[in-house]
């Protein structure tokens, strides 16, 4: 069995070494982010540096699997019950290519069902994936009975 004294100069080792290890690490940030707020100076001159405008399409999945999509600002519905992924993809497909010329990111944002398959949710994920769109999802969480 090992003796008290001994117990407490492991610990005081392992500390020194810790506090070394510490002492010795590269504690430096890596990267430095540029606030929006720091960001001075005048606006790009080329068009391309400019950001980009957000187009924000709806995805909504029906509780039988059927796809609608609309944009977010303006309610407009661009297709609606939609039954399978290959329509969807065509109708996200249009959207983006009738938006090039405007330079606006077309960002899509699935509203699934409660009583919808997560399938579907997954093939809306996998066709945003293959169009370079990009995602969010926005769902309602059930916890113990409650909204």
């Amino acid at each position: 069995m090992v003796s008290r004294g001994y117990l407490i100069r492991f610990i005081d080792i392992g500390l020194i070494v810790m506090f070394g290890f510490i002492q010795i690490s590269d504690i430096e940030s890596l990267a430095q982010v540029e606030l929006a707020a720091a960001r001075t100076g005048p606006a790009p001159a080329d068009p391309a540096d400019a950001p980009r405008a957000r187009l924000v399409v709806v995805v909504g999945i029906a509780p039988d699997g059927r796809f609608s999509v609309s944009e977010a600002a303006s309610g407009t519905v661009l297709a609606s019950e939609l039954a399978t992924s290959a329509l969807l993809s065509a109708t996200l497909r249009s959207a983006r290519d009738s938006r090039a010329g405007e330079r606006r990111e077309i960002v899509v944002i699935i509203r699934p069902h409660e009583a919808s398959v997560v399938q579907r949710t997954v093939d809306v994920m996998d066709v945003c994936d293959r169009l370079g769109l990009r995602l969010s999802l926005e769902t309602e969480l059930l916890i113990e009975g409650r909204r």
